[in-house]
C-alpha cells in the first residue's frame, strides 16, 4: 500500500508541476491535438478521391477518316469524339493533331493521351470483306508525373476500348439477327450441338497439318522412351547416396551447435592481437636476456664461490668455539680467540651478505615458477574438453612435481627465518628483522595452503571425482599464490635486508667481538654455536640450489638461445599471423558462420521433406511408368494404322458441309426465326449480369483509409510525446532518497498513459463529429481506439524509458515497418515477401485490424483476437518495464556518457 500511495503522490506532483506553467498547459494541449490533426488532414484528403477525377486531363484525337459499308459513310472516330463529349469520368481534352498529343503528355500537361488512327474505322468493319484485321488504339502516359494517376488513365482506355468492343458487338449482333430474322434463319434446338460438331470437323480439317506434327512428336517420343527410363535407373542410383547426404547433414548440424563454441575459443585471437606489443617486448627482454646469459651465469658461479668461502668461514669460527670456551677462564686467551674470529667474519662479510641477498631474492622469484605451473596446467586443460588418460598422467607428474617443489622451498623458508631469528636474539647488539620474517612466514604459509591442495587433487587424480573445475580452481589458487608471493615479495626490500645484515655484523657483532674485554660477560651470553650453526645450514642450502641452477644453466641457455631465434626470428610472421587470423575473425568467420547456419536449417526443416518428395516422386514415376508407356504403344499404334484414313475421312466431312452451307434449302428454317431481335443482341453484348453484396459498406473512401490513419497517429502522438517529454522523473533533496526508481517509473507511466487517453479521445471524438466519418459502432470504435492507444503509449514508454535514444529509435523503426508491413491501405498479400513476413509481428497490424472491426461492423471472433494481442503486449510491457526498469539505469548511463562524448546526441 505504501508504494501505492507514492505512486499516486508522485502522478499528482507531475500534473501539479504541468498546470503550474502556461507554458506546460500550451504544450499538454498541443501534444494532444497535434496528432489528431494529422489523421484528420489525410482523412479528408482521401475522402473520395476518385470522385474527382474530371479534373485529370487526357487529351483526345481522332485521325479516322471514316469507311465506307453498303454505300454508307460510317465515322466511328467521330462517335467516338461525340461520346466522350458527355463522358465527365476523366478531364478529356480535345486537341488538335497527334503532335499536340505526345508532346503535351511528354510535358506533363496530361496525364495521358489516345489517338484513334486514320484506318480506324476501316480496320473495325474489315470483317465485312472477309479480311479481318484488329483497329488499334494508341494509348500514352506519363509515369513519371504521378504514381496512382496512370492507373486510373489507363482505365480510362480500358472503359474506352470496352464501350467501343460492347458497340461494335451490340450493332453487329443485332444486324446479323435482325438479317437472319428477314430470311427465316432459324436456330433450332439442336443447332448448338449441329454447329460444334460441324465446327469441330471444320477445326480438325483446318489444324490437319498441326496435328500432323503432333503425332511425328509422339512418334518420337515413343523412340526415346527408352531413353527416359534409363534417365529414371539413373535417379533411382540417386537415394543410393540418400544415407550418405544423410550423415554428412547430422555432420552440418552438428557443426552448426559447436560453431557458438568454436566462435567463442577463437576470441583468443583478439587478446593476442591485443598482446602483440607484450609480445615484441617478451622478445626484446629474451634478446636482452640471451645477450647477457653468459655474464648472468659468471655472476651465478662467482656468487657460488662467495658462498662456499663464507661457509668455510662459518666452519672455521666453529672449529675456534670450542677452544674459546675451553679458555674462558683466561680472559687474554678468549680475547684474543674471539679477536680472531671477528677478524675471520670481517674479512668475509661481503661474501655473507651476498648469499643473504641472493636468498632473498629466489625467493621473491618463486612468483614466475608458480606462474609457469599455472600456464602449464593450462595448456593440458586446453588440449581437449574431457580428461585423457596421457592427460591424466601428465597432470599427475605435474602436481607431484609442484607439491615436492613447494614442500623443498617451505623448509628453504623455515631455515631463513630461524636464521634471522638468531640474528635478532643478540638483544644486546639489537638486530630487528621481524618485517623479514613475517613477510617469509606469510609466503611459507600460502605456499603450504597451495601444496595441501595440489596433495588433495593427487589422491583422486585417477577417479571420477576429478573434474576440470577442480583443477581451475587450483590453477586459479596457484596465480593468486604468484601475486601473493610477488606482493610480499616486493613488500622486502632486499637491499635495506643485506644492508642491515651487513650493518649488524660489521657495526655491531664485529666490534662486540673485538672489544673482547668490556663486553666479555655479554659474549658469554650469545649462543654463538646456534648462530653459526643457522647460518651454516643457511648458506649450504643456499649453495645447493646456486650449484643445481649452475649445472642447469647451459641447458637454460640453450634455451633461452633457441626461444630468442624462434621468436625474435620469426617475430614479423608471428605479428602477420595473428592479425590474418583476427581478419580471418572478424571477416570469413561470420560469414561461414552464416553459410553453415543456413545449410544446417536446409538440413533439419527443408531436407526431409525434399528427401520425401525424391522418394515418393520416384516411387509414383515407377507406379505410372508402365501406363504411360502402355499409352503411348497404344496412341503410336492408333497414329501409325487410323491416323491416315481418319484424316482423309474428316477432310471429306469439312468438304460436304462446305457444299451444304452453299447449297442448303433456308424454307423449313424461316418459321423458326422469330425471336426478339433486340434481346438477343443485348445478350450476346453483356451474357452474364454481376450481382454484387457489400457485406460491411463503408461510405467512403475517408472513412475506410480512417482505422490506418487512426492507428498512425497515435504511435505518432506516443513518440512525440517521448521526444518531448522525459521518462526521468524530477526529484530533489530529500525525495530521491524516499521514492524508489520503480516508483518514479511507474508514477511517470501513468502521466504518459493519461496522455494517450487524451490524444485517442480527441482523434476518435474527432473523426465521428468533426470529419461526419461513417461508423457502424462509434461505442466500441471509442473503446477499441482506447485499447490501441493506450498499448502504443505503454510500449514507446517502456522502449524509451528503458533505452532512452536507443528505445525512441526502435520506434521509429516500428512505425517506418507498419506503414509498409502493418496491411493498413493495401492488402499485405501485395507487399513483398519481407512485409508479409513481419505482418503478423508488427502490433500495427493488430490495432489497425481492431479499428476496422468497429468502422464497419464487428466480426468477434476476429476482434477478440485482436483485443487479446494488444491487451497481451501491455501487460508484458508494463510487467517487463516495471521489473526491468531500475537495472537498466547504471547501464543505460554509460551509453548516454559515451553518446554524450560526440558532443552531437544529447
Amino acid at each position: 500500500m505504501k508504494h501505492i500511495k507514492n505512486i499516486g503522490e508522485l502522478y499528482l506532483l507531475d500534473w501539479k508541476r504541468l498546470v503550474k506553467n502556461p507554458i506546460t498547459i500550451f504544450l499538454v494541449v498541443a501534444l494532444m491535438v497535434i496528432p489528431s490533426l494529422y489523421a484528420w488532414f489525410n482523412i479528408k484528403a482521401l475522402w473520395d478521391p476518385y470522385g474527382n477525377t474530371k479534373e485529370i486531363p487526357i487529351a483526345v484525337y481522332s485521325d479516322d477518316v471514316g469507311a465506307t459499308l453498303n454505300d454508307k459513310e460510317i465515322q466511328i472516330g467521330d462517335q467516338v469524339i461525340d461520346t466522350l463529349h458527355e463522358n465527365d469520368q476523366l478531364g478529356w481534352r480535345f486537341v488538335k493533331s497527334e503532335k499536340e498529343l505526345t508532346e503535351g503528355v511528354k510535358s506533363g500537361k496530361y496525364y495521358a493521351g489516345i489517338y484513334l488512327p486514320k484506318e480506324f474505322s476501316e480496320d473495325l468493319l474489315s470483317f465485312t470483306k472477309g479480311e479481318i484485321k484488329k483497329p488499334t488504339i494508341d494509348y500514352y502516359f506519363n509515369e513519371k508525373i504521378n504514381a496512382i494517376a496512370p492507373k486510373i488513365t489507363d482505365k480510362g482506355a480500358s472503359s474506352l476500348q470496352e464501350q467501343i468492343t460492347e458497340n461494335f458487338i451490340h450493332t453487329a449482333s443485332s444486324t446479323l439477327l435482325k438479317a437472319f430474322n428477314e430470311v427465316g434463319y432459324n436456330l433450332e434446338t439442336n443447332l448448338v450441338s449441329i454447329n460444334k460438331v460441324k465446327n469441330l470437323i471444320l477445326e480438325v480439317d483446318k489444324n490437319a497439318d498441326k496435328i500432323e506434327g503432333y503425332t511425328k512428336e509422339v512418334l518420337e517420343l515413343q523412340k526415346k522412351f527408352p531413353e527416359l527410363k534409363e534417365k529414371l535407373a539413373k535417379a533411382d542410383e540417386f537415394t543410393n547416396y540418400i544415407p550418405e547426404v544423410d550423415a554428412m547433414g547430422e555432420k552440418l548440424v552438428a557443426m552448426n551447435k559447436k560453431m557458438p563454441e568454436i566462435e567463442e575459443q577463437a576470441k583468443i585471437i583478439l587478446t593476442l592481437q591485443e598482446k602483440i606489443p607484450e609480445i615484441q617486448n617478451a622478445g626484446r627482454q629474451i634478446a636482452m636476456v640471451d645477450e647477457d646469459f653468459d655474464q648472468i651465469s659468471a655472476t651465478l658461479t662467482d656468487g657460488i664461490a662467495e658462498a662456499k668461502k663464507g661457509l668455510q668461514v662459518i666452519n672455521d669460527v666453529q672449529a675456534l668455539l670450542p677452544k674459546i670456551e675451553q679458555l674462558s677462564g683466561d680472559a687474554t686467551a678468549f680475547t684474543d680467540k674471539t679477536l680472531e674470529a671477528a677478524n675471520a667474519l670481517e674479512a668475509n662479510l661481503d661474501s655473507i651478505t651476498q648469499v643473504v641477498q641472493t636468498n632473498l631474492q629466489m625467493v621473491i622469484g618463486l612468483s614466475e615458477t608458480v606462474n609457469s605451473w599455472a600456464g602449464t596446467i593450462n595448456t593440458i586443460l586446453n588440449e581437449s574438453e574431457d580428461l585423457t588418460p596421457e592427460q591424466r598422467a601428465a597432470l599427475k607428474k605435474t602436481l607431484s612435481d609442484i607439491s615436492a617443489s613447494l614442500a623443498k622451498q617451505q623448509v628453504f623458508i623455515e631455515d631463513m627465518i630461524n636464521w634471522f631469528e638468531q640474528l635478532g636474539g643478540l638483544d644486546q647488539i639489537s638486530g630487528d628483522f621481524s618485517g623479514v620474517k613475517s613477510s617469509l612466514r606469510e609466503i611459507q604459509n600460502v605456499m603450504g595452503a597451495a601444496q595441501k591442495a595440489a596433495d588433495n587433487l593427487l589422491r583422486i587424480i585417477d577417479s571420477d571425482d576429478l573434474n576440470k573445475a577442480s583443477i581451475q580452481n587450483f590453477v586459479q589458487q596457484l596465480q593468486e599464490l604468484s601475486g601473493n608471493i610477488a606482493s610480499i615479495g616486493n613488500s622486502i626490500d632486499v637491499t635495506a635486508v643485506s644492508n642491515q645484515v651487513h650493518d649488524l655484523l660489521a657495526n655491531k657483532l664485529i666490534p662486540a667481538l673485538t672489544n673482547a674485554q668490556s663486553l666479555l660477560a655479554a659474549t658469554k651470553n650469545i649462543d654463538f654455536e646456534s648462530l653459526l650453526s643457522s647460518t651454516e645450514k643457511t648458506i649450504g642450502n643456499a649453495v645447493t640450489i646456486l650449484e643445481k641452477y649452475e649445472k642447469e644453466m647451459p641447458a637454460i641457455g640453450q634455451e633461452i638461445h633457441d626461444a630468442n631465434v624462434l621468436l625474435n626470428g620469426h617475430m614479423d610472421d608471428i605479428v602477420n599471423g595473428i592479425n590474418k587470423g583476427v581478419d580471418l575473425y572478424q571477416n570469413e568467420l561470420p560469414v561461414l558462420k552464416e553459410k553453415l547456419n543456413l545449410a544446417a536449417n536446409f538440413i533439419t526443416n527443408d531436407w526431409p521433406t525434399l528427401k520425401t518428395e525424391i522418394t515418393s516422386t520416384l516411387d509414383t514415376m515407377h507406379e505410372k511408368l508402365p501406363k504411360v508407356e502402355t499409352a503411348l504403344n497404344t496412341a503410336a499404334e492408333l497414329i501409325e494404322k487410323d491416323w491416315p484414313s481418319l484424316r482423309r475421312g474428316v477432310h471429306k466431312a469439312a468438304d460436304a458441309i462446305h457444299k451444304g452451307e452453299e447449297i442448303a434449302d433456308l424454307g423449313d428454317i424461316i418459321k423458326l426465326l422469330k425471336n426478339d431481335v433486340k434481346a438477343e443482341s443485348d445478350f450476346i453484348t453483356s451474357p452474364v449480369e454481376l450481382k454484387t453484396t457489400a457485406m460491411y459498406p463503408i461510405a467512403n473512401n475517408g472513412s475506410a483509409s480512417t482505422p490506418f490513419y487512426t492507428a498512425l497517429c497515435l504511435w505518432v502522438g506516443a513518440l512525440l510525446l517521448s521526444s518531448v517529454a522525459a521518462t526521468e522523473f524530477h526529484l530533489e533533496g530529500k525525495d530521491k532518497k524516499r521514492f524508489s526508481k520503480r516508483e518514479t517509473f511507474l508514477a511517470r507511466m501513468g502521466t504518459f498513459l493519461t496522455f494517450a487517453v487524451g490524444q485517442t479521445l480527441i482523434v476518435t471524438l474527432g473523426n465521428y463529429f468533426a470529419l461526419g466519418v461513417d461508423v457502424r459502432e462509434p461505442f466500441y470504435s471509442v473503446l477499441f481506439a482506447l485499447v490501441v492507444g493506450l498499448t502504443f503509449m505503454m510500449i514507446i514508454y517502456v522502449l524509451v524509458g528503458l533505452f532512452g535514444n536507443v528505445g525512441k529509435g526502435i520506434g521509429i523503426i516500428i512505425l517506418v515497418l507498419s506503414i509498409s508491413g502493418g496491411g493498413g491501405n493495401y492488402p499485405i498479400q501485395v507487399s513483398g515477401k519481407f512485409f508479409q513476413f513481419i505482418n503478423p509481428l508488427l502490433p500495427f497490424t493488430y490495432a489497425v485490424d481492431l479499428l476496422r472491426e468497429s468502422a464497419g461492423g464487428i466480426y468477434w471472433p476476429n476482434a477478440t483476437v485482436n483485443l487479446l494481442v494488444l491487451i497481451g503486449l501491455f501487460i508484458v510491457f508494463g510487467v517487463v518495464g516495471t521489473i526491468v526498469s531500475p537495472l537498466m539505469i547504471k547501464p543505460m548511463e554509460k551509453v548516454e556518457k559515451l553518446a554524450k562524448e560526440s558532443h552531437f546526441f544529447h
